[in-house]
């Protein structure tokens, strides 16, 4: 590790545990660096829970990052709005990995990754940062400070999700009891089970592998939306299942 991205990563958990935001201490020289930064703050905190992967086009190279030690939380969630920067919530698609895949060299075929998939879950993903000033930074700082995730709400859970028509899913935000996102599709790669093969991927060739237990979440269909402390927070994907949190 250089001394760059020691640096980085000492700087990150300080935040982290100080509840401090830092300025991005330097550049990003490449996507390596980030990854780096990932794996540092990662190895500090305990085994990764799980990754957060996402697309902005079916098509798009998707952005991948760690779900560190204690990001999964079950629905009804409660967080302390008081001591977070900001509250972001994005409703998702997740997926939990029922096997162990290893790291290895070779590619793993998308058969092969899905194989590993258990049942799919509504999950809603809570988002701060630890950047200061953080929609002037980089977008790659935003990755290594693992996208700003804070925790992956796990709600229900989703059996038949092989048979289901991606773009044709009724997604549903509903705030304080009121209804602020209902709509049709949403989300960027459209299908989530392409970002969710590529992760496993990623995963095994890149970051050490994917372990029994873990969860993915594909990226938002509600987009980054922000609210103030006291906030009552439900996603739906209507007639798949729901999932809840307040802060």
């Amino acid at each position: 590790m250089t001394p760059d991205i020691s640096h980085a990563v000492r700087a990150l958990l300080a935040a982290r545990r100080s509840g401090t935001q830092i300025a991005p201490p330097f550049a990003l020289p490449d996507r390596e660096a980030v990854y780096a930064i990932q794996d540092g703050v990662a190895a500090a905190t305990g085994p990764v829970a799980g990754w957060k992967v996402g697309a902005r086009t079916p098509t798009a190279e998707p952005n991948p990052a760690p779900l560190l030690a204690g990001a999964l939380v079950g629905s009804p969630a409660a967080f302390d709005g008081k001591a977070m920067h900001m509250i972001g919530v994005e409703i998702e698609i997740s997926f939990h990995i029922v096997r162990d895949i290893a790291a290895r060299s070779e590619p793993v075929a998308r058969e092969e990754a899905l194989a590993a998939v258990g049942d799919a879950f509504v999950g809603m993903e809570v988002v701060d940062t630890r950047l200061a000033d953080f929609q002037k930074a980089d977008p790659e700082w935003l990755l290594a400070d693992n996208q700003m995730n804070q925790a992956l709400v796990i709600g229900d859970g989703i059996r038949e999700w092989r048979s289901l028509d991606w773009p044709r899913l009724q997604v549903r935000l509903l705030i304080d009891g009121k209804v602020e996102v209902d709509q049709t599709g949403g989300l960027g790669a459209v299908d989530p089970v392409r970002p969710l093969a590529w992760m496993i991927d990623h995963a095994v060739r890149r970051r050490g592998g994917i372990r029994k237990g873990q969860a993915i979440t594909t990226g938002s269909w509600t987009g980054l939306r922000y609210y103030p402390p006291g906030t009552r927070a439900r996603g739906e994907f209507v007639g798949l299942g729901a999932v809840e949190a307040r802060f």
